[in-house]
């Protein structure tokens, strides 16, 4: 290889110095005041912007595809517009006709019963949101990775509070969720989630606090699951497995709320479970506190922290539950079928079947 001289290195370093000065333009703050369109701001923006929301309310549906876009409000208020909005999420919604408060959305192509991610949008980030009283989902993410739901309450609406598809890297961090018509906080039809779902308040939901469906690998710690149907449900065979979750330093107290199931889509009737794990494999349950989740409704199963197999016959495999207090659930407060490979150790409870769970 020929080495240039001193003179034309010396001009190649000048080059590359005008070159790392030459970089993309840098990123803009468009601020949006009450009786502005956010929407509108989130079209001009290009990847690297933030759009900041001050405090008021503003009655939209919002859609993002726009990669590294940082959509923070101050202390500001969705609601659910007159008509609704030309929401992408929408189309392929678990009910549709319904509105989607924030859609989260990459490069997608196909229907309503099978959409295919053809690009996925990128580190997206939103915070310090109230989106509430929308008749769908308050936050739909699909085909996303990274997406950051921080700071952010999701309120009365009357799908799950927000709902992950086919992503990666998901995090829904101190985020308050009470009162939605489904499940509080998701993660499903992602093998490979990679999620954190952390420091959050789930209460009230008609569904689990959590629900990981058909979703592995990520962690679920530090979160408060109260006066749901379910604090945490790792469920696999819905359709596929579900694994490789840590769910450590939780509170769930007192998920008692009836869920009457679906019938037509084979959910069977749900309460009075603190954590599931049904047909999960390789997914650890360490140091969580559950208290008072008791059978008062009908469930297909119920008590303080339930292994099973899959409503498909998927056994649990390498499953741990380990340290966990325990006290006060019923009918038990360790039930487990006996079926597939678990591990229990040092759980501080007085009830479990089979007997000898608890130390």
């Amino acid at each position: 290889m020929r080495i240039p001289n001193r003179a034309a290195a010396a001009g190649l370093a000048v080059a590359a110095g005008a070159l790392a000065f030459a970089g993309p333009a840098a990123a803009k703050t468009r601020v949006v005041h009450p009786g502005e369109s956010i929407q509108a701001a989130i079209d001009k923006s290009k990847p690297g912007d933030t759009v900041l929301v001050k405090k008021g309310t503003y009655a939209e549906e919002l859609q993002i595809s726009t990669n590294r876009l940082k959509l923070r409000g101050q202390k500001a208020k969705l609601t659910p517009p007159a008509a609704p909005g030309n929401n992408l999420c929408d189309q392929f919604a678990e009910s549709p006709g319904k509105t989607t408060g924030i859609c989260v959305v990459g490069d997608i192509s196909g229907g309503p019963n099978g959409p295919t991610v053809n690009k996925t949008v990128k580190r997206v980030r939103i915070s310090g949101f109230a989106v509430k009283g929308f008749s769908g989902d308050g936050v739909l993410i699909f085909g996303a990775d990274g997406t950051r739901l921080e700071h952010v309450k999701l309120l009365d609406n009357g799908g799950y509070g927000a709902f992950s598809n086919t992503s990666s890297g998901t995090r829904f961090r101190h985020d308050l969720v009470q009162g939605n018509g489904a499940p509080g906080l998701y993660v499903g039809d992602s093998p490979k989630a990679k999620a954190v779902v952390s420091h959050n308040v789930s209460r009230g939901n008609k569904g689990e606090g959590i629900l990981l469906r058909n979703a592995s690998h990520g962690t679920v710690s530090h979160n408060l699951l109260r006066g749901n149907c379910a604090g945490v449900v790792v469920l696999a065979d819905a359709p596929g497995p579900a694994g490789h979750w840590k769910v450590d330093h939780n509170l769930a107290r007192a998920n008692n709320e009836a869920c009457a199931g679906d019938p037509g889509e084979g959910e069977p009737a749900l309460s009075g479970i603190g954590i599931g794990l049904l047909g999960a494999d390789h997914t650890r349950v360490l140091n969580n506190k559950v208290v008072n989740n008791k059978d008062l409704h009908p469930s297909f199963t119920s008590g303080g922290i339930v292994v099973q197999k899959g409503s498909g016959g998927t056994l649990p495999a390498k499953d741990l539950v380990k340290a966990n207090r325990l006290s006060k659930n019923s009918p038990f407060d360790i039930d487990w079928d006996g079926t597939g490979t678990v591990t229990f150790k040092k759980n501080h409870c007085s009830t479990s079947n089979p007997s000898g769970l608890c130390s």
